[in-house]
């Protein structure tokens, strides 16, 4: 059962992949976060950015219907304590490739309006400042798999 999961989660990058793998476009792949509990407010999710255009592009805002409010947060370290600090927009350069990943620059989803399961799925929706909106399914993670992501 536990290879299923992994199988599952292999093709469902390979999926998502496919289905944006356009040469000229931004392309959001891979998003993930992990099974939350009853009652938990906040998750965070993770997810990788390529952008194949010549041009650049800014995230203006996210938004999901999981979640009340979704913000981009980055780590930070201030006199050696780590403080993760709200990012208004977020540049994705000209060929740019960009991992929000556990430790660093991530999804902050607040408000969780339910539980999200292992194995189910949801969308995010990215507004960039040329008026397009790309919308990033999200696959929920067993939460016993955090120890093969995070360090």
């Amino acid at each position: 059962m536990k290879n299923f999961k992994y199988i599952q989660f292999i093709f469902f990058l390979i999926l998502s992949n496919s289905v944006n793998s356009n040469q000229d476009s931004i392309v959001f792949h891979g998003a993930y976060t992990f099974e939350t509990f009853d009652g938990q407010r906040a998750c965070a999710v993770y997810v990788s950015i390529f952008n194949n255009t010549n041009k650049d592009f800014l995230i203006e805002s996210i938004s999901t219907k999981v979640a009340s409010k979704a913000e981009i947060h980055e780590i930070e370290t201030e006199n050696e304590i780590i403080k993760m600090k709200k990012k208004e927009n977020f540049l994705i350069k000209s060929k740019q490739q960009v991992f929000f990943q556990p430790g660093g620059t991530h999804l902050m989803l607040m408000g969780l309006k339910k539980k999200l399961d292992d194995g189910s799925s949801f969308k995010v929706e990215f507004s960039l400042n040329d008026g397009s909106k790309k919308k990033v399914p999200v696959m929920v993670l067993n939460e016993k798999l955090k120890e093969n992501f995070i360090e």
